[in-house]
C-alpha cells in the first residue's frame, strides 16, 4: 500500500465545564477514523485539546475561588481522564495555555498586522458570554420576556469596547469561489446551505479579534490592554500543535504543508461557521493550504428532546463506561449516531444495539467458532481440498471478500457508520451460514473434510470481522485476537484476502467477550 499522511483534529474543547456525551462523540469518531486510516497504511497525526482563555472561564474560575490556570488544569485533567477511559489514542493534547501556542498566536497576530489585515476601531453590539460570539439584532432570538437570546438559548448582553478587527470582509468573493470549487470541503452538504443562507449571503463583516474587558488570554503584541480573542487564539491551535512558526516544525511540514497529506477536521455543527468561514480566510491570509474536509456532525439528543442538566436528561459518558464498558459506548456512538442529522441517544436503544450487534452477533460468532474448532478438530484450522467446499462455503467466502473491498473503500471515504453496517451484515450472513450448514449433522455423518471446510470458512470470516472491528472495539478485539491466536500476519490488511494463511492454525480457549445486558 502507498504510504499517505493524514492530520485529524477534533475541535479544542472549551474548558468551562466537565466533558459530556457530545465531546465524547466527536472524539471517539476522530479516534475511530484515525485507527481505520492506520489500519490501511496511513501515517496519522491526531490532535485534540483544550481552549482555555476567555471571559467565561475567568468568571467560572472566580466563582470557584480558583486561579484561571488552576481551574483549566482541573478541567483538562477530566478530559484526559475520559479520553483514557475511552481508549482515545491521540498524538497530541494541545492547550491554548501552552507556551508554544502562545508564541505562535503572537507571531500570527504580528503577521496579520504587518500585512495590514488588522485595524483598530470600536465594537458595539450584542454578545453571548457563554458562546463567546457576537450577534446582530437580526441573528438574535427575541423571547416573551422581550430579552434577546443566542441560538443556543443564552441571554445576550450589549457591549461597546475598543477592539482590533480582522479584515475578513474583503475575502467574501474569494470564500464563495473557494466553497464552489471545493464542493467536498464541508460534509454534509446541508451545512454549506446553512452557512450561505445565514451568514455568507448576508455579507461577511470584519471580525473583532481582541478584548479589553478581561485579561485572561494572550496579550496583543505592543498593546497590553488588549487580549487576543478566541477565534484567532483557538483556531491557531491546529497549526501550533504541529509546530508552525517554531524551530520544531517537522510535523507541520509533514502533515499540513505537504500537499499530498489529507487534513480532516471534525466538529459539532454549532461551530461550523467559525471553521468554514473564518478559518479558511485566515489560512488564505497566511498563504497556507486549506483542510481537505470539514466534517460537521449533528447534535446528540434524547428521545425526549435536547439534553439539559436542568431537565435531568444529560448523559454522562463516564457512567456508561463504568456500567457497560468503553467498547459499548464507542460502538453505539459510531453505529447509531448519524453524522448528517441529529442523533438520538436512549438507554433502550443503547442496550438493544449492544445485545444485537456485540453480544448476539460478533461476540457470539467468536465464541461459536472457537467452540466448534475445539470440539471438532482440537482447535486446529484445517483447509481441505477445494472439492469439499460446497456452494454455502463458497458463497460466504465471496461475500466476505466483497465486504473487504467495500470496507476499504468506505475507510477511504471516511464512512464509519457504513463500515459497521457492512460488518454486521456479514455477521448476520455468517450466523445464517452456520444454521444452513448444520455442522453438527456433518459430524454425525463423519464428513470430516466437509467439517474442515466449514470451520476454515468460519474462522476466516470471523478473522475479517475482528480486523475491521478493531478500530472501534479496542478492548474486545484484543481479547478476540488472543482467543483466536491471531498473529501479525493474520491481522495484516495487506494479506486479509489470503485465507490459506490460516491453514493448520491453532486457536486458544474461548470465553465470552460481550455478555448480554438484561
Amino acid at each position: 500500500m502507498k504510504q499517505k499522511n493524514i492530520f485529524i483534529t477534533t475541535p479544542i474543547y472549551y474548558a468551562s465545564g466537565d466533558p459530556h456525551i457530545g465531546h465524547a462523540y466527536t472524539t471517539v469518531l476522530a479516534d475511530v477514523i484515525s485507527r481505520y486510516k492506520k489500519l490501511i497504511g496511513y501515517d496519522v497525526f491526531f490532535l485534540t485539546g483544550m481552549d482555555e482563555h476567555g471571559q467565561k472561564i475567568l468568571e467560572k474560575a472566580e466563582a470557584a475561588h480558583k486561579k484561571p490556570k488552576d481551574f483549566v488544569d482541573e478541567i483538562a485533567s477530566k478530559f484526559k481522564d475520559l479520553w483514557c477511559k475511552l481508549d482515545i489514542n491521540y498524538s497530541i493534547f494541545a492547550r491554548t495555555t501552552d507556551q508554544n501556542h502562545c508564541d505562535t498566536v503572537t507571531k500570527v497576530f504580528r503577521f496579520f498586522h504587518e500585512n495590514k489585515y488588522i485595524y483598530l476601531d470600536n465594537w458595539q453590539g450584542l454578545y453571548c458570554v457563554q458562546c463567546e460570539e457576537n450577534y446582530t439584532k437580526s441573528q438574535a432570538i427575541k423571547k416573551d420576556d422581550d430579552c434577546l437570546y443566542c441560538k443556543v438559548g443564552h441571554k445576550l448582553t450589549t457591549k461597546k469596547e475598543e477592539s482590533y478587527f480582522l479584515k475578513i470582509s474583503q475575502f467574501q468573493d474569494w470564500l464563495k469561489n473557494f466553497l464552489v470549487t471545493n464542493p467536498n470541503f464541508i460534509y454534509p452538504e446541508n451545512r454549506l446551505k446553512e452557512l450561505n443562507n445565514n451568514f455568507i449571503n448576508q455579507g461577511i463583516t470584519d471580525l473583532s479579534i481582541s478584548r479589553t474587558t478581561y485579561d485572561w488570554g494572550i496579550k496583543v503584541p505592543g498593546d497590553d490592554k488588549h487580549v487576543i480573542y478566541v477565534w484567532i487564539d483557538a483556531l491557531m491551535i491546529y497549526l501550533s500543535g504541529l509546530g508552525y512558526l517554531s524551530k520544531q516544525d517537522s510535523n507541520f511540514k509533514k502533515y499540513w504543508e505537504n500537499e499530498n497529506s489529507q487534513i480532516i477536521q471534525l466538529m459539532s455543527k454549532e461551530i461550523t461557521r467559525f471553521h468554514c468561514i473564518y478559518w479558511p480566510i485566515m489560512l488564505e491570509m497566511l498563504g497556507l493550504r486549506k483542510p481537505t474536509n470539514i466534517i460537521s456532525h449533528g447534535w446528540i439528543v434524547t428521545d425526549k428532546g435536547k439534553m439539559s442538566k436542568s431537565l435531568g436528561n444529560a448523559i454522562d459518558p463516564n457512567e456508561y463506561i463504568q456500567n457497560y464498558g468503553s467498547d459499548a459506548l464507542r460502538y453505539f456512538l459510531c453505529k447509531e449516531i448519524s453524522i448528517e442529522n441529529d442523533g438520538v441517544f436512549s438507554k433502550e436503544l443503547f442496550i438493544n444495539t449492544f445485545n444485537n450487534d456485540l453480544a448476539n452477533n460478533y461476540g457470539n460468532l467468536v465464541s461459536r467458532s472457537i467452540g466448534m474448532l475445539t470440539k471438532y478438530t482440537n482447535g486446529k484450522v484445517i483447509k481441505p481440498d477445494d472439492k469439499y467446499f460446497d456452494e454455502l462455503d463458497k458463497s460466504l467466502i465471496t461475500e466476505s471478500r466483497q465486504s473487504i473491498t467495500k470496507i476499504i473503500e468506505l475507510i477511504e471515504q471516511t464512512k464509519i457508520q457504513n463500515i459497521l453496517e457492512t460488518i454486521i451484515q456479514l455477521g448476520d450472513a455468517t450466523n445464517k451460514y452456520i444454521e444452513d450448514k448444520k455442522p453438527w449433522v456433518l459430524v454425525k455423518e463423519n464428513k470430516a473434510n466437509e467439517v474442515n471446510a466449514f470451520l476454515f470458512t468460519l474462522f476466516n470470516v470471523v478473522r475479517v470481522m475482528t480486523i475491521f472491528l478493531s478500530p472501534v472495539l479496542v478492548k474486545g478485539t484484543k481479547e478476540s485476537i488472543s482467543q483466536l491466536n491471531l498473529t501479525s500476519e493474520l491481522l495484516n490488511v495487506a494479506s486479509i484476502n489470503d485465507f490459506d494463511l490460516s491453514n493448520n492454525h491453532q486457536v486458544n480457549n474461548s470465553s465470552p467477550i460481550y455478555l448480554r445486558i438484561k
